[in-house]
């Protein structure tokens, strides 16, 4: 781990240890369209499908001016929304998993990310966390709420934003009951 710990040099706090890092899996989570927004993708994906075929036999052979010609292509960004709704959303998911790493350490669990060309790593301290959720599954997930509110709220469309966490990690178990007693440890050392 003299390695993992070298390449993280500047970031980890004196004294922090690596615990565990690991990458989520990266295959495409189908439990996901069991969700009212699949529903409404199925509703949109077959309304613009209809907008365009119908759009397309009122204008073909015409010889209807350039403006109407392109008539069809009005349904366009509904068939995109309604694939979007359908399983676009969770085609996105797996590819940004794909490019997903995890990271616990004694203090922090970090989440970093290179994906549409950028770099990212958010980290969130061990002790400012509120509870500690594990989800069995294989693969399962560790979710963690923080203090102060940060965690599970609804986006703008009323859907859930996702939960903070490792998700969809071989040894969701391990992982859970290394995170919680690293944060048992921190506290009881706080005291």
């Amino acid at each position: 781990m003299n390695a993992a710990r070298d390449s993280w040099n500047g970031i980890l706090a004196p004294g922090e240890d690596i615990l565990w890092q690991g990458q989520p899996h990266s295959t495409i989570d189908w439990s996901g369209l069991v969700n009212p927004m699949t529903l409404m993708g199925v509703f949109f994906t077959g309304f613009s499908l209809f907008w365009i075929a119908m759009a397309a036999s009122m204008t073909a052979g015409s010889g209807a001016p350039f403006p109407f010609s392109v008539f069809p292509l009005f349904g366009l960004p509904f068939l995109g929304i309604g694939l979007w709704m359908l399983g676009g959303r969770l085609v996105l998911d797996a590819w940004l998993r794909g490019h997903t790493w995890y990271t616990l350490t004694s203090q922090t669990a970090f989440i970093a990310r290179n994906a549409f060309g950028k770099k990212t790593l958010d980290s969130w301290p061990l002790a400012d966390m509120d509870r500690i959720v594990w989800e069995d599954g294989n693969p399962g997930s560790v979710i963690f709420h923080m203090k102060g509110g940060t965690g599970p709220r609804l986006g703008r469309n009323g859907t859930p934003i996702r939960f903070l966490g490792f998700h969809q990690i071989d040894e969701s178990q391990r992982i859970y009951g290394l995170m919680r007693a690293a944060r048992r440890k921190l506290r009881e050392d706080a005291e």
